[in-house]
């Protein structure tokens, strides 16, 4: 029964996720004009994949960050952590409290990436760094999204005991929405005269109804063609 729910879920948020990679998109398109030096983060998601290519994934950067990740957001849940520990062969959490956001959150949240922007703008707050050092920052921003995008694929490619307990299909929804969801708050920080919080929501909303109607349209001439094929034939 738990697998029909799951699935049910994951189908119901599968126009959800139409809609949000339409807005998406729409939102990364006005950037072949290199806005706001936007120029410098995405050469840093290349930098990071030719990086990868040409010599090694940091895996053990990357499951360090992966433990942290669920150990923050078991504590955000209201958990405790009782174990913490990472290796070379891997690593692991022990927690008081876990669902399916402490069980996906590594998978959707780019840690590296969002300490960084806390950093930069609470060092900035003290220090007028932006003019000076913003090309630099957007570069490194850029590549640990990379780091990301990169070892996320990778990790869900060794069947993650984390996507167990909500369910493959439904984890691969969230893990994608999420992702998408995640992008957009990076660009909307760094690039808040090209990227709208508020324009790309209006926009998800818009996509995800028109996805949903013409869903609806094709569902009732079907059933209509069936139901009125089967009377003919009688």
């Amino acid at each position: 029964m738990k697998k029909i729910k799951r699935a049910g879920v994951g189908l119901i948020l599968l126009p959800v996720c139409y809609g949000a990679s339409l807005a998406l998109w729409a939102i990364l398109h006005p950037f072949k004009n290199v806005p706001e030096g936007s120029f410098y983060f995405f050469v840093g998601i290349g930098s990071y994949f030719l990086f990868q290519w040409a010599f090694f994934r940091p895996i053990r950067t990357y499951v360090f960050g992966h433990e942290l990740t669920h150990a923050v957001a078991a504590w955000l849940s209201g958990g405790k952590v009782r174990h913490f520990h990472v290796g070379k062969k891997g690593g692991s959490v022990s927690v008081t409290r876990s669902n399916f956001f402490v069980a996906l959150s590594p998978y959707v949240v780019p840690l590296y990436a969002l300490a960084l922007l806390l950093l930069f703008f609470a060092v900035n707050y003290f220090y007028s760094l932006r003019a000076a050092w913003w090309p630099w920052f957007l570069w490194l921003l850029g590549a640990s999204i990379g780091f990301h995008m990169a070892l996320t694929g990778y990790a869900l490619k060794q069947n993650q005991p984390d996507l167990r307990a909500t369910g493959g299909f439904l984890s691969a929804v969230i893990i994608y929405l999420g992702n998408v969801l995640s992008i957009v708050f990076v660009l909307g920080v760094l690039f808040p005269r090209t990227v709208s919080w508020e324009a790309f929501a209006r926009l998800s909303a818009r996509q995800t109804y028109s996805a949903l109607r013409r869903l609806g349209e094709s569902g009732y001439w079907v059933y209509h063609g069936t139901v009125y094929g089967s009377f003919h034939r009688n």
